[in-house]
């Protein structure tokens, strides 16, 4: 409790206990018929604060434990404590003749696989695959020239087929001209038969004639046989003729089967010479067909080498390669474990190493601080946790020096023990110059955890308190009168005004045991400017009244009085009750 609070809570209570036991009832109603001196204020729009004060423990935002990652003998230190350091910087450095050998060995390994390597894709493969392509490309020209081959006997078997076709139509027409002839000659011999029948019957008849007379020519005078002779003379020469026709029919018959049966010899040398081309043009798809499956499997060869033994040729090579370079890798970090540098810029704090020394893995050899920007951590209850927000300004104070500072942490998990949240905000610049915070000391924190924005607020000691219920009193009409109010967030000073009051309420600001409800008001200053009157004496009450309110308040004060306090309108209006707000 402060000790503006305390002062007000005496004078309320031995005010309360003065009333009580000495006003009288008629005292107390010529009282209200005085009028009281009062100071008045006007509510204002404003903000509030309410801070807390809380144990912090400073640190650097910062710090590091440079704890070398391996062990050995220390050949050189660099850096002292109190030394100021900057990132990168050796701090000291261990043996590394192991960690040389070592990267020497992995550099072999390495120039080893890679000469593996060398030897694998190098010459062998190209070589490899020239055979393989040079391979195809015979095929795929012998492919080609069967092709060439198989049209070129298939236009000659075109070509004998056209030869055979013409033939064929000469085979038919000359057959056409033999059957004709065959029908001739069936017809010659026809005749020639009834020819020779006719020249029997003719022979037949003369036999019973006589064959010695001669028939007279009475045309000529002269005998020229008879008539039956020369008829028969004729009809053999007939006959005969008719004989050389036949004859002559016949030889053309020959002749013309001939003629058949050459072409008919030259249709059996083209369907020979066809059967040849037929025949050589089987051999020649089948030559193809087992050039195309060569093709094919010198194709499906020279793929699976390109898209699969080579990939995978080149991935155990990669990996050999990547293995070696891993080896290095390793090497290289153990030797650069030998040297240990700082991580950050700052100011050694301690040095736990030195020269021909021994330096432990695992072990902090350094501890660098970066002061430049300082940590406070403290702890919060969870009610204050929910107020906070990352980035709201805190200020700290140790040894009447103040350091502002901002949050930059809060904790969502609360302590097991204590049940509180860690909460830290950084100070910048509070680790550095003449009122540098040290490392490590408790510091008091003052953080925001209550606010309100745009609010009504009047001064703290216009309040007063009745059975836990907050009034106040105002000038209305020159009187004044007891209003019941709603008080949100309050301090030291000031306190807001939830209900009760307007922005143009004249509220009073002093105290003084004359005040009651209804009692006539002479206002002497609004917002703390006097009012000006032609009545010095009424003045010099006041300033009276008011002096003697603030002996009383003193006296309050010092003697420390303890009571009840009273809730009755007509008997505590001269009472103001404090409550203390615990932090």
């Amino acid at each position: 409790m402060n000790s503006k609070k305390a002062t007000a809570l005496g004078l309320v209570l031995a005010l309360g206990m003065s009333v009580s036991a000495c006003a009288g009832k008629e005292e107390a109603v010529q009282e209200t018929e005085e009028s009281v001196a009062v100071e008045v204020q006007t509510p204002k729009i404003g903000s509030l604060t309410l801070d807390t004060a809380y144990i912090g423990t400073v640190m650097p935002q910062e710090q590091v434990y440079v704890i070398p990652k391996t062990s050995g003998t220390v050949t050189e230190t660099f850096f002292e404590v109190g030394d100021q350091v900057q990132a990168g910087d050796v701090l000291f450095k261990i043996d590394d003749e192991a960690a040389q050998l070592q990267m020497a060995n992995a550099r072999a390994a390495y120039e080893s696989a890679q000469a593996g390597v060398t030897a694998q894709n190098g010459g062998a493969r190209d070589l490899q695959n020239y055979q393989t392509e040079e391979q195809i490309r015979q095929l795929r020209e012998s492919l080609y020239d069967t092709d060439d081959q198989i049209a070129e006997l298939e236009d000659n078997l075109g070509d004998l087929r056209d030869a055979g076709g013409k033939l064929s139509s000469a085979k038919e027409q000359a057959q056409a001209g033999v059957d004709q002839l065959n029908e001739a000659l069936v017809a010659q011999n026809a005749a020639l038969q009834n020819m020779q029948k006719e020249l029997e019957s003719l022979t037949a008849g003369s036999d019973s004639k006589n064959p010695g007379e001669v028939v007279p020519d009475t045309e000529n005078g002269e005998g020229s046989g008879t008539a039956d002779n020369k008829e028969i003379e004729e009809l053999k020469s007939a006959i005969e003729n008719q004989k050389n026709a036949i004859d002559a029919t016949k030889l053309k018959i020959t002749e013309a089967q001939s003629g058949i049966d050459q072409i008919q010899a030259q249709l059996d040398s083209i369907d020979a010479s066809k059967a040849q081309i037929k025949s050589g043009i089987d051999q020649a798809e089948n030559g193809q067909d087992t050039i195309r499956d060569n093709l094919s499997m010198a194709e499906q060869a020279y793929a699976i080498t390109q898209n699969e033994i080579y990939p995978q040729s080149d991935a155990v090579s990669a990996a050999q390669l990547q293995q070696a370079s891993v080896g290095i890798d390793s090497a290289q970090m153990q030797l650069d474990f030998c040297t240990v540098t700082s991580p950050i810029s700052g100011i050694v704090e301690s040095v736990s190493v030195e020269k021909n020394g021994m330096a432990s893995a695992g072990n902090p050899a350094y501890i660098i601080s970066n002061r430049e920007s300082m940590t406070v951590t403290f702890f919060v209850a969870e009610k204050a946790k929910n107020v906070l927000n990352i980035g709201d300004p805190i200020t700290i104070e140790r040894n009447e020096h103040i350091y502002d500072g901002a949050i930059t942490e809060i904790g969502t998990m609360a302590n097991a023990q204590t049940k509180l949240f860690q909460v830290k905000a950084s100070i910048a610049g509070a680790g550095v110059g003449e009122n540098a915070l040290p490392n490590g000391v408790s510091v008091k924190v003052y953080a925001t955890t209550e606010k309100e924005d745009s609010k009504l607020m009047i001064p703290y000691d216009s309040i007063y308190f009745s059975a836990g219920d907050a009034y106040i009193y105002c000038v209305e009409n020159g009187q004044i009168i007891r209003k019941e109010v709603t008080v949100g967030l309050m301090s030291d000073e000031e306190a807001v005004i939830e209900e009760g009051l307007t922005e143009d309420s004249q509220v009073v600001s002093n105290w003084s045991s004359k005040l009651r409800n209804g009692v006539e008001a002479d206002v002497v200053s609004v917002n703390g400017e006097a009012v000006v009157t032609d009545e010095p004496a009424e003045t010099q009450e006041t300033e009276a009244e008011n002096a003697e309110t603030e002996d009383e308040k003193e006296a309050a004060d010092s003697e420390g009085a303890e009571g009840e306090e009273v809730s009755d309108d007509e008997e505590t209006a001269d009472s103001k009750n404090v409550t203390e707000e615990a932090e």
